[in-house]
C-alpha cells in the first residue's frame, strides 16, 4: 500500500512538473505581447508591451508608430518615432473599475519619476476579462494617439516566449522522474 501511494505521489509530482513547465515565464511576472494598432489617420504602432501576468496592467512597451507627423500638431502621413515607456503616474488611468485598464504608451525619454519629454502618446485601454484575448478600447480614453486619433483596428497576439534554464530544468525533472519511474517498473518485471 505505502508502495503504491509513493509511486502515485511521484507520477503525480513529474506530472505537475510537465503541466507547469509552459506556464512558466521568463521572469515570472510579464507577459511580453506583440500588439499592432492602425488608427484612423493611417499612423500604426507595433511592437511589444509587457503585461502583468493577469493582464491587470502594463508594465513596458517597445515599438514605433509610423506614418504620422512628430508632435502633437496634428498627423501627415509621413515620419515615425519610438514608443519605448509607460506613464507612471496615475495607475489605471482610465478611471474604470472591474477588468478593464488603461496607460498611456509614450515617446520620448522619461525621467524616472513617471514623468519624462514626450512629442506624442497612445491612450492604451484594454478588457482584459478574457485574458490573454484582449479587449482594446472598452472606454475611458479608449485607444487613440494624442486623444485625438481613434484606433480603427488592432490586436494583441500572445508570444510564447522562449523556454528559460529554470522552464527547462522543470520540463526535464518532470520527464525525468517519469523516465526513472518507468525503468524501475520495468527492471522489477524482469
Amino acid at each position: 500500500m505505502l508502495k503504491n501511494l509513493r509511486t502515485l505521489a511521484m507520477v503525480g509530482l513529474a506530472l505537475a512538473c510537465v503541466a507547469a513547465a509552459p506556464l512558466a515565464k521568463a521572469d515570472g511576472t510579464f507577459n511580453v505581447d506583440n500588439v499592432s494598432l492602425t488608427f484612423a489617420s493611417g499612423a500604426a504602432f507595433t511592437g511589444t508591451v509587457d503585461f502583468a501576468i493577469d493582464y491587470s496592467s502594463v508594465a513596458g512597451v517597445s515599438g514605433v508608430l509610423t506614418d504620422y507627423e512628430d508632435g502633437i500638431s496634428g498627423f501627415t502621413g509621413t515620419g515615425s518615432d519610438s514608443i519605448n515607456w509607460v506613464w507612471g503616474l496615475c495607475g489605471n488611468c482610465s478611471g474604470l473599475s472591474g477588468d478593464q485598464y488603461g496607460t498611456f504608451l509614450m515617446d520620448g525619454t522619461p525621467d524616472g519619476s513617471g514623468f519624462g519629454v514626450y512629442s506624442n502618446l497612445i491612450a492604451f485601454t484594454y478588457d482584459y476579462s478574457g485574458a490573454p484575448n484582449l479587449l482594446l478600447d472598452s472606454g475611458g480614453y479608449g485607444v487613440a494617439v494624442d486623444y485625438v486619433d481613434p484606433l480603427v483596428s488592432g490586436s494583441v497576439t500572445y508570444s510564447y516566449t522562449t523556454p528559460e534554464p529554470g522552464t527547462i530544468l522543470l520540463f526535464g525533472s518532470g520527464l525525468a522522474g517519469l523516465a526513472l519511474m518507468a525503468r524501475r517498473r520495468t527492471l522489477r518485471r524482469a
